[in-house]
């Protein structure tokens, strides 16, 4: 039986997040960020759009888990084959450059059916009504699958995106720490082409946590590649 684990997405996830809540209608009151806040989240936007294949292959393959729920749409061993022959030399690499994520991504779609491919469409765009934006925000994910459990995909389970309280750099009065956390921002510039399929420093314990999970979905399509 495939594992489920829970995923928790690194800081860069949760800038996304805050993006969203940071801009709220005319006269609403809210969240405002400060000239620092604003600065820091157009270097993040210009990072996403710098890696924009490395997030569209991320969600091609969570969106994989997602057509588990159908019995007409789960992969098939055939099909698990080749795509864990498409990744698995990503896996080794210490990075993983745009022309690498955007030729992975293209042979993956190629494995699969025209159905399993609409499916996917329906997905993502499902993903970006959730969460105002294009994929990669905290909520909710599928309820199992190849590594995944209900409530995994996407952030804390019963939470919003952050640090946990307590957490170190937590201060009092922001979110997570004892009524709030401080969150350390990665150094982006030493980010280039990362691969996220491998822990990141920069990341912290989260970088190890979605590495932990990505190990997760592939003992999950190596699984599914040998017939179980």
């Amino acid at each position: 039986m495939m594992k489920r684990v829970t995923l928790y997405i690194g800081v860069f996830v949760v800038m996304a997040a805050m993006a969203a809540v940071a801009q709220p209608p005319p006269g609403a009151g809210g969240f405002q960020m400060t000239p620092e806040m604003q600065r820091r989240m157009e270097e993040f936007r210009k990072w996403r759009e710098a890696h924009k294949y490395t997030f569209q292959l991320t969600s091609t393959l969570r969106g994989l888990e997602m057509l588990d729920r159908d019995p007409k749409n789960k992969l098939t061993p055939a099909q698990a084959k080749k795509i864990l022959a498409v990744l698995q030399p990503l896996r080794n690499k210490p990075k993983m450059t745009q022309d690498d994520a955007k030729n992975a991504l293209k042979q993956i779609k190629a494995a699969l059916t025209v159905n399993q491919l609409n499916a996917l469409a329906r997905f993502e765009a499902e993903r970006r009504n959730r969460r105002g934006g294009p994929g990669g925000g905290p909520g909710g994910g599928p309820s199992g699958g190849m590594g995944m459990r209900p409530g995994g995909m996407g952030g804390p389970p019963g939470g919003a995106p952050g640090a946990r309280p307590g957490a170190p750099g937590a201060r009092p009065g922001a979110p997570g720490g004892p009524g709030g956390a401080r969150m350390q921002m990665p150094d982006l510039s030493r980010m280039k082409d990362f691969n996220p399929f491998k822990p990141n420093p920069q990341m912290g314990p989260f970088g190890q946590r979605a590495a932990e999970y990505w190990n997760n979905f592939f003992k999950g399509l190596q699984q599914r590649a040998s017939g179980k």
